[in-house]
């Protein structure tokens, strides 16, 4: 099952990154609504430290439906150990022994006042792709054909459009239009900044995409057939039905992580006293033996049956008693997903029972996801 978090935030190894608008990926970026630099910036408040809290401009669309992991993001959602919570607390304190968070090496300036922030995890200035390529988020589904957004022609138009992205593709808003129609296909332009009151439009010329007009030339497309766009890794296709001046909206984003948690760790730069083998748990660690202070908890980083004594599963339970599919990837498949134990290549780690934003809060109903 999934469980409730009951401990610090993940820490931030890098400050907050100094950047401009143009280099903010959707979906923050100005082609979103209500996405300005001020739009954000004027919802922080001011600390008795004097240092800014910028939870409010994150609340600000994050405790509204629609937005996903959890949403909406309320305070009775936050952890609160033995109390309460469904997701990893964003603003308690960020030191806290007794439940093994110890982020000693978090320059204090990345917290407001000892406590926590979205920011401390999250940059939403910078997607950075390389180190979360599976998390790809798209507003729109990878492989399911979507109707047009709108339409600047007659509106009657019938093709749909079906977005590919490969994983670790650009995080980028498009507004693809259609330009021309002829036979089994056409034309179409693209925009990066559709949310403007002007869009800036991108030609076809001599083979590639070059700033231009709305009535420029636009890029030749097959109906049914995958077309690139200026972002490797990114296509779409049309069905027949096109007509001139029908567009789509979309974006391909990333979750703005700070740091990796590729092999959880992210979780242990602020609870590396749970970042312990089999032997250690045990307690027979010469390097680490019980001493009255110490900590020692599930192993983590080891496969099932690591100890050879052939006490684990050789697949993993459900709540209810099911068993799972996997013992290699987790439940998949199994009564109720929502709470899945999830073991990344037969390994156990912290994320296989804790879910950062989202624990089930009942092992024995499922959740929405």
């Amino acid at each position: 099952m999934r469980v409730r978090l009951t401990a610090a935030l993940l820490a931030a190894l890098v400050a907050p990154a100094v950047s401009f608008a143009k280099d903010i990926d959707p979906p923050h970026d100005q082609a979103a609504a209500n996405s300005a630099c001020y739009y954000c910036h004027n919802l922080a408040t001011v600390m008795p430290s004097g240092a800014y809290d910028y939870n409010p401009a994150c609340l600000g669309c994050h405790n509204q439906p629609g937005h996903g992991f959890g949403s909406p993001w309320v305070a009775s959602d936050e952890a609160k150990p033995g109390i309460t919570g469904s997701s990893h607390s964003w603003s308690g304190a960020a030191r806290n022994p007794t439940y093994g968070a110890t982020p000693d090496y978090v320059p204090q300036m990345y917290l407001v006042d000892g406590k926590l922030q979205c920011v401390m995890c999250h940059d939403l200035h910078l997607s950075t792709v390389a180190v979360a390529p599976d998390s790809m988020h798209t507003s729109i589904p990878v492989g399911v054909p979507q109707w047009m957004t709108g339409t600047t022609g007659t509106g009657s138009g019938s093709a749909t459009l079906t977005l590919t992205a490969v994983p670790g593709s650009g995080a980028e808003g498009f507004r693809l239009k259609i330009s021309t129609v002829a036979g089994g296909g056409g034309t179409f332009i693209l925009s990066h900044d559709f949310g403007f009151n002007a869009n800036s439009w991108l030609n076809w010329v001599a083979g590639a995409w070059v700033a231009g007009t709305e009535v420029g030339p636009g890029k030749p497309f097959v109906d049914g057939t995958d077309v690139a766009l200026d972002i490797a890794g990114i296509s779409v296709k049309w069905t027949a039905g096109a007509e001139v001046g029908d567009y789509w909206d979309f974006y391909v984003g990333y979750p703005f992580l700070r740091l990796s948690n590729v092999a959880d760790n992210g979780c242990f730069s602020c609870h590396k006293e749970r970042v312990m083998n089999h032997t250690r748990a045990r307690g027979v660690d010469n390097t680490y033996l019980p001493n009255g202070v110490r900590k020692f908890s599930h192993p983590v980083g080891v496969a099932l049956n690591a100890n050879g004594f052939g006490t684990d599963r050789a697949t993993v339970l459900d709540a209810d008693g099911t068993v799972g599919v996997s013992a290699t990837d987790g439940e998949a498949g199994v009564r109720n997903d929502s709470n899945n134990l999830v073991m990344t290549g037969g390994i156990v780690r912290c994320t296989t029972c804790h879910a950062v934003h989202n624990a089930d809060s009942n092992s024995l109903t499922p959740d929405v996801r």
